[in-house]
């Protein structure tokens, strides 16, 4: 199965390539521009805020400064925007990457291309592509954990020299 594994791979690498996945943080300023009246009233509740702030005899100018900086540091953080890079050894995985990449192997679906390499290499079972292809009639397509799920099953089910089955890593 190491066709259907060197696919995927080549298509994680085209996806990462074309959405910039690279796990780095980048400043992203769609936030003001796709929520413009949260942010107006954001800096609404700033000002009335620093005014009751500036008024209390119990709140000086440290607790301004300290509430400053807090705002600051939060808006910062919603603007920035991190780009998880896709990996083949995540694809159903269930740990804490998934918290940090979500499913994406669920709901990203094989290119076209990708489909038919699989389905021309000659070194993938008949069983294999015949299920590949009742899912794409099914669905109208199919998802990198589908093939994973069948190439792992594959796998699982091929008999070593000593007639046990084989166990998938």
């Amino acid at each position: 199965m190491d066709v259907i594994k060197n696919v995927l791979n080549i298509e994680i690498d085209r996806i990462n390539h074309q959405e910039g996945r690279d796990g780095k943080p980048r400043f992203n300023a769609e936030f003001f521009v796709n929520h413009p009246w949260l942010c107006l009233a954001m800096l609404v509740g700033y000002i009335a805020v620093g005014i009751v702030m500036y008024v209390s005899p119990y709140m000086g100018i440290g607790w301004f400064i300290g509430f400053t900086a807090f705002l600051v540091f939060m808006s910062a953080m919603l603007l920035l925007e991190i780009k998880p890079v896709y990996r083949y050894e995540d694809i159903g995985v269930l740990d804490l990457r998934v918290c940090y990449n979500g499913e994406w192997y669920f709901s990203r679906e094989l290119s076209a291309d990708a489909v038919q390499q699989i389905l021309s290499a000659g070194s993938v079972s008949a069983r294999i592509k015949n299920r590949i292809e009742s899912i794409v009639s099914h669905k109208g397509f199919v998802d990198f954990y589908d093939v994973y799920d069948l190439a792992r099953l594959e796998r699982q089910q091929l008999p070593d020299p000593t007639g046990t089955a084989q166990l998938a890593h």
